[in-house]
């Protein structure tokens, strides 16, 4: 009978890049070398594909990074106070990052600011992400967003009065719209009652070609003005409840109405998270209404657990999680890059 050790070279490491996010990911990336000598190599190499460098020693770190040069890196991540020495041995050493995060920063950080991007150059940018409350500059959005031909996943937060952003950003923003086929948006000021604000389902109406849509911390009625407002044909469906949202006893009915709208009649999968930080958000008899309600529209329930074939998935929940676990910073801006250079970014 075939082993896991007998699977492909290939399969292994994708396997183990998917243990590689989740926190911390030595412990699990050092037990896998003890399956099988197969294992050691990929299993060590993934060691320093992930860089965790807020709390090393400044020169262990930078001896780390001269080993790697010209390697591609997928996460680096760093604070503040050495994001300028970091920076400076990445472009030393010709190593590539994915993804930087810089913890921690303040707008008035010298050393980190945001580039401006020059005219005619077109980015590897893939995924981005920024905090409505702690927004960089027009003037840098009006640069990156020309350049970012790339561009399919925008992860947002609404502000605390549930607008997106000031008036003044949404033209650039709508500019990127239609090219759009991920998009997050997280609400963590919602009400149990809340329902999504003019700017917000406007946007979403602008995203012409959206294949997956996700909802964090969202009331049902919040849950239903976004889908409503979205084009679709939507193939997923990713939403996080707000604490409170079945006080008055018809939440999974109102979950259940969403399935009738004309943006998820395609729908495969609906991802429904059963926790926040207060404990589980859905008892048993609910989650098992709503699971029969989705199997009974072709859809495909599921809670937050991420298996082998969700590794972007994946990816993506445990942003969430670090961010509101306290791994964020005052100045938040997040850019993926795929196999670009560095940049400012944000995870």
């Amino acid at each position: 009978m075939a082993v896991i050790q007998d699977l492909p070279l290939e399969l292994l490491r994708r396997i183990l890049e998917l243990l590689a996010t989740d926190r911390p990911s030595q412990k699990n990336l050092y037990n896998a070398t003890l399956v099988a000598r197969a294992w050691r190599h990929p299993s060590q190499s993934l060691l320093l594909y992930h860089m965790h460098f807020r709390t090393w020693n400044l020169t262990l770190c930078t001896d780390a990074l001269r080993l790697n040069a010209g390697c591609t890196l997928r996460l680096v991540d760093v604070d503040w106070l050495n994001a300028r020495d970091f920076l400076g041995a990445l472009q030393e050493h010709d190593i590539s990052v994915e993804t930087l995060p810089v913890y921690n920063t303040q707008d008035s950080d010298p050393d980190i600011r945001l580039p401006t991007i020059p005219p005619d150059t077109k980015l590897e940018l893939t995924h981005l992400y920024f905090n409505a409350l702690s927004l960089p500059s027009l003037a840098f959005f009006d640069s990156i967003l020309p350049a970012a031909p790339f561009l399919t996943y925008l992860e947002l937060e609404v502000r605390d009065d549930g607008e997106l952003f000031p008036t003044e950003y949404m033209s650039p923003f709508q500019s990127i719209a239609h090219q759009l086929r991920h998009l997050t948006i997280s609400s963590y000021s919602c009400s149990p009652t809340s329902q999504a604000s003019l700017s917000v389902t406007r946007f979403v109406a602008a995203c012409t070609s959206p294949r997956s849509l996700e909802l964090c911390d969202c009331s049902t009625a919040y849950i239903k003005d976004v889908v409503t407002a979205s084009s679709g044909p939507l193939a997923l469906l990713e939403t996080e409840l707000a604490a409170g949202w079945n006080d008055g006893g018809t939440g999974v009915a109102e979950l259940a109405a969403v399935l009738e709208l004309p943006a998820v009649a395609k729908l495969k999968r609906w991802r429904l998270s059963n926790y926040t930080g207060g404990g589980p958000l859905l008892n048993k008899e609910a989650r098992a209404r709503w699971e029969a309600v989705c199997r009974a529209r072709g859809v495909e329930p599921r809670d937050d657990r991420c298996f082998f074939t969700d590794g972007d998935l994946l990816t993506r929940d445990q942003m969430t999680r670090d961010r509101r676990t306290g791994c964020s910073s005052e100045s938040e801006l997040g850019i993926h890059f795929r196999g670009g250079k560095f940049g400012d970014d944000y995870y």
